[in-house]
């Protein structure tokens, strides 16, 4: 029971709390993570810098306007005094091939930009849920801690009592007080556990130290697929393997614009030039314009081996690319099998754990049942007792291990964040 004061300090707690579910933790980590705010902004850098890749494929256009005077004097005598304006309108174009394939390879940069960018914000949310759930699991122990140290306090002041009435050994004596040192030491241990993960969540989520929040339960509303549909899902929906994959792309269009600009350029241009001393409404039916149109090719000699370098490098570009696809398929099939094998584990160890629990109940029940009857000795309670306390805690441990199972795969399927 608590005192007043306890009482008093506890409805404190509550009313000063913010209630965070691990939605809301996601929302304010995403809002606040350093590392998931930088990702973002390299991604918004890297997008607008392949985005000139793309100007190359349009027009060139400019047009100003030209005031000049010219005066003319010859021994003092001014020959001539003229004032010339006029306006003028160029338009440029100019296109290789090599124009399109930077364009290309332009997009599948975009492509592995953006999904790197959406790699780190998966390991972020999954750091925040990793934390949410440890520090919510180590609450939950707090309090079976809290009761265990409770009820080995009142075993051991009900042994001393019989034991002064002769109806106790000295060995059930230092049993109970064996049974409240280990409680406390345990309640110790989770108690800064506690505080440590309280921490590193606050962190992450851009909360103070000096916040106080009340962590919610979290709402499992999704269920895992058999392993192949898994599987399936994380090779269409891996940030890494997706990354890899448009590197390769970018590489590919890479070596084929370096062979043919070390092998052979094509270009095509144009140029329409208007220039007049007004403004022209429809400046193709003016008379004072000009325009070309040209097509070249040209075929580099020798350039040093540079040619030969470039295309070696190129290619090796394409090899490394495709490696690392490869690799990253090997460890998302492993990370597959590994992780449903964990998420399966963790579900029959979920299960074991309820019928464990059920168990000792049933078992402390009987205990408590036979002690009151004098058929055994206090020993045997405080065991039945402390197999209890046991089986609540490995409940909830392995609930909660389930619950980050559950989350691996999640993660896996590309499901860890929906918008």
């Amino acid at each position: 029971m608590f005192s007043s004061r306890e009482g008093d300090d506890v409805i404190l707690f509550i009313l000063l709390s913010i209630n965070l579910t691990l939605e809301d933790a996601i929302e304010m980590g995403l809002r606040e993570s350093p590392s998931y705010l930088q990702a973002k902004q390299e991604f918004m850098i890297r997008q607008k810098t392949n985005a000139s890749a793309y100007s190359t494929l349009l027009p060139s256009a400019s047009a100003g306007y030209v005031e000049a005077r010219t005066r003319s004097r010859i021994d003092g005598v001014e020959i001539y005094d003229s004032t010339d304006s006029y306006y003028n309108f160029r338009m440029e174009w100019d296109l290789t091939p090599g124009d399109f394939l930077n364009a290309f390879s332009a997009h599948y940069g975009n492509n592995s930009a953006y999904f790197s960018y959406l790699e780190t914000r998966d390991q972020t949310i999954y750091e925040i849920v990793s934390r949410y759930l440890n520090t919510l699991k180590l609450e939950k122990l707090l309090e079976s801690r809290k009761t265990a140290v409770k009820r080995t306090e009142n075993n051991l002041e009900l042994i001393e009592e019989k034991k002064r009435l002769g109806s106790a050994s000295n060995a059930e004596v230092l049993q109970g007080k064996v049974n409240n040192l280990q409680a406390q030491y345990d309640l110790m241990e989770t108690e800064k556990d506690r505080k440590v993960y309280l921490l590193r969540l606050k962190k992450i989520i851009g909360l103070e130290a000096r916040d106080s929040i009340l962590l919610e339960d979290p709402e499992i509303d999704f269920k895992i697929p058999e392993k192949d549909s898994v599987l399936i899902l994380a090779m269409k929906k891996d940030p890494l393997l997706n990354e890899y994959s448009s590197e390769v792309k970018k590489a590919r269009f890479d070596f084929t614009n370096t062979s043919m600009n070390n092998l052979f350029t094509v270009s095509f241009g144009a140029v329409y030039q208007y220039q007049d001393d007004e403004v022209p409404s429809v400046p193709l039916i003016r008379t004072n314009y000009d325009y070309s149109v040209g097509f070249s090719i040209s075929v580099p000699l020798f350039t040093g081996f540079s040619r030969v370098n470039d295309i070696l490098i190129a290619e090796m570009r394409v090899d490394l690319a495709d490696l690392k696809l490869k690799e990253r398929e090997k460890e998302l099939s492993i990370s597959v099998e590994e992780d449903y094998m964990l998420f399966v584990e963790a579900e029959q160890k979920l299960q074991l754990a309820e019928t464990t629990l059920s168990f000792a109940e049933e078992s402390h029940k009987a205990a408590s049942e036979r002690y009151r009857l004098g058929e055994s000795s206090m020993i045997e309670l405080l065991g039945a007792e402390e197999d209890l306390l046991r089986a609540q805690y490995s409940l909830t441990e392995a609930r909660f291990d389930w619950y980050l199972s559950l989350y691996r795969l999640k993660r896996l399927m590309g499901r860890l964040y929906e918008e």
